[in-house]
């Protein structure tokens, strides 16, 4: 049950501060009010989890640096080549005008797709320990 504080009293005849002995119409909870009822606990459970897609526990994906990034997890912008502006010819190449690129929105690099983004191969930054 929710304390008196958090509970707000509507009464048709007076306002609240009029009435000390009064009984509320209506009692509303405030809608931050979270009311749980007793459930009985859930079952627990198991996972299993392999950190590597072998079945010997022993070895350790070898991890290469990505070729794309050069190990940065970025490369340029493949829709604006790194200027960030998506430039437009007007009147026969005589000017250009444009605005942020839609696809990295003026920040002139990407993620890159071949290691989305974490610089190396292989998921971890590891090599073969013998």
């Amino acid at each position: 049950m929710a304390s008196a504080a958090s509970l707000i009293c509507v009464s048709a005849k007076y306002p609240i501060s009029r009435q000390p002995s009064a009984k509320p119409l209506l009692i509303i909870p405030k809608p931050n009010l979270l009311l749980l009822r007793n459930q009985p606990p859930s079952a627990p459970h198991s996972f299993k989890v392999k950190a590597t897609d072998s079945d010997n526990p022993g070895t350790k994906t070898s991890s290469i640096v990505c070729g794309d990034c050069d190990g940065n997890g970025a490369i340029l912008c493949t829709q604006c080549k790194g200027t960030g502006v998506n430039s437009v010819d007007h009147f026969n190449g005589q000017f250009k005008a444009g605005g942020l690129c839609w696809l990295c929105r003026g920040k002139r690099d990407i993620l890159c797709g071949n290691c989305n983004g974490a610089g190396f191969l292989g998921g971890f930054m590891s090599t073969f320990d013998e």
